[in-house]
């Protein structure tokens, strides 16, 4: 067991991926959580989106896997952060849609925030799913998953802690809260 733990814990690539999972905890959640309580709030929701979510959720995860997975495997010859560096980018656009037209044209925040959510969904299936298991090996890939997932939940907390105050003060912070993170995962990702 000790073995196992020095073997995850001391591998920089598992660490990197950790990083890239933190990102995408705080991206996925920032997303998933936030949209309709923005909607509900502001007034700004698109009705098709917010009320059919779980099932834009369904669809995004599933299109974001597969061409997460398809795009690796395709186009980079099995490389998984390539993959997940093409799905931050278009985070990161998707995001800045947001933040350039959240008061003034619902349904492009809404149809960016599906884009999103498809997105990191693919970085998160090809990061803690698959790269882990590249990297762990026969022996430790559980254990680097579950390092990987644990990163992802620790983002997860830092959004809701962090947007459940910035939006309080205006819903303006919450993509630009985003922004930054899609570049720090697409950074890690080139790395």
């Amino acid at each position: 067991y000790k073995q196992l733990m020095q073997k995850v814990f001391s591998n920089k690539i598992i660490w990197t991926i950790g990083i890239i999972e933190f990102t995408s905890g705080i991206l996925r959640n920032g997303i998933l959580q936030w949209y309709k309580v923005f909607a509900k709030d502001t007034g700004f929701g698109v009705h098709h989106i917010t009320s059919n979510w779980g099932f834009w959720g369904c669809v995004t995860g599933i299109l974001g896997g597969f061409s997460a997975g398809w795009i690796s495997d395709h186009l980079f010859h099995s490389r998984r952060a390539p993959s997940a560096g093409i799905m931050q980018v278009i985070m990161f656009f998707a995001i800045g849609a947001m933040a350039f037209f959240l008061t003034s044209n619902p349904l492009i925040v809404g149809i960016a925030a599906i884009f999103v959510m498809m997105s990191v969904i693919g970085v998160h299936s090809i990061m803690s799913g698959t790269a882990t298991a590249d990297f762990g090996g026969k022996k430790a890939s559980a254990t680097a998953t579950g390092v990987a997932d644990a990163f992802s939940y620790a983002g997860s907390a830092v959004q809701s802690f962090a947007l459940g105050i910035l939006t309080t003060k205006s819903w303006t912070y919450w993509p630009l809260f985003l922004i930054p993170f899609t570049l720090l995962g697409l950074f890690f990702s080139i790395k």
